[in-house]
């Protein structure tokens, strides 16, 4: 039922230059947003598909950049972790990267349905060395 609710969800969304079936979701990214007072800024644009999760980050200001994900709303205060519902890569660059919905266990492809569905309920957040719990995030929108 969740997948049904994904792409239901993606035919109201504009879709511009995403396969059929997906939704593109993005999210401004900054420190005060997830409590740091990183000067580091950023964009997310995810995009979800049935079959795939994929991202392309831009940002400034990161030091080596960690692990970033998709966390349900709302952040928690500076320094703690808060658990990826969906973990998109351990080593976050300007690179795009894709993962199958299924990529971490069976309940995977249900998070990334749900997020599909559900965007404004979730955000991203990019860690790095100097915030290696989180250093920018942001709500994802579509």
């Amino acid at each position: 039922m969740l997948l049904l609710l994904g792409v239901t969800g993606a035919l109201a969304f504009p879709i511009a230059a995403a396969p059929a079936n997906s939704v593109v979701l993005k999210a401004h990214l900054t420190g005060p947003f997830i409590g740091t007072s990183s000067k580091a800024t950023g964009t997310a644009t995810i995009t979800i598909t049935p079959a795939k999760v994929c991202w392309k980050f831009s940002y400034s200001g990161l030091t080596k950049p960690g692990d970033s994900g998709m966390r349900l709303l709302p952040p928690p205060k500076a320094g703690v972790h808060k658990r990826s519902v969906f973990p998109l890569t351990s080593n976050t660059s300007l690179k795009p990267g894709c993962v199958p919905t299924n990529k971490w266990d069976a309940s995977s492809a249900g998070w990334a349905a749900e997020i599909a569905a559900n965007p404004s309920r979730f955000y991203v957040s990019i860690a790095d060395s100097s915030w290696p719990k989180g250093a920018i995030g942001g709500r994802l929108k579509p």
